[in-house]
């Protein structure tokens, strides 16, 4: 099978899986919607788990390198403000959710989904590809955030930052038809007071 029928296979699973779950989407409708053999994910993936963490992987990869390259902005002038550090958390994925309202609203939902709702599977996967990520930030929110125990800080990442990113990318009300950078400025200004409080 070509790179493009294994595309194929990735594009129906994200498809399937951001409507039915990661855990509970059909293996039989992906191979149906990408037009391939029944048993093509077991022969190029292996497992109905090897295909989740490659689409988990497509998300998060282009996401979490974008984070990195915004912190390198922000660190490149001095010392961020933890406004700035939370801009660099949060806009890769506004600006991936806006861009995708209009063509595919339910990767938008899969992204949201994996924040709020995830597997002990899903989560451990989230968990290594932040890991350099947060390895990345964490010494600048300590500078940022002197007066709190770094704990604390990231405890409100987790449930603050996250928890409400994913609550409003799986909000099929979310007003991704606005500019993005009014949503991205009000919860810039919003999720910096709930990690400096």
């Amino acid at each position: 099978m070509p790179s493009s029928k294994v595309d194929a296979l990735l594009d129906a699973a994200e498809a399937e899986f951001a409507s039915a779950g990661i855990e509970s989407g059909s293996l039989r409708q992906i191979m149906r919607q990408a037009g391939a053999d029944p048993g093509a994910v077991h022969y190029h993936f292996g497992s109905r788990e090897a295909l989740a963490a490659a689409v988990l992987e497509r998300i998060l990869v282009p996401l979490n390198a974008r984070r990195l390259a915004l912190l390198d902005d922000a660190v490149a002038s001095g010392q961020p403000r933890v406004s700035q550090l939370v801009e660099a958390l949060i806009r890769p994925d506004v600006e991936t959710a806006h861009a995708l309202n209009a063509q595919s609203p339910g990767r938008a939902r899969l992204i949201g989904a994996i924040y709020t709702r995830p597997s002990d599977f899903v989560a451990a996967t989230v968990a290594a590809h932040f890991a350099p990520v947060a390895d990345a930030f964490r010494p600048h929110i300590e500078a940022a955030l002197p007066q709190l125990p770094f704990g604390d800080v990231a405890w409100r990442i987790r449930w603050c930052v996250f928890g409400t990113l994913g609550a409003l990318l799986t909000d099929e009300a979310a007003p991704f038809d606005r500019p993005a950078d009014d949503l991205i400025n009000k919860l810039i200004r919003t999720l910096t007071a709930a990690l400096a409080a």
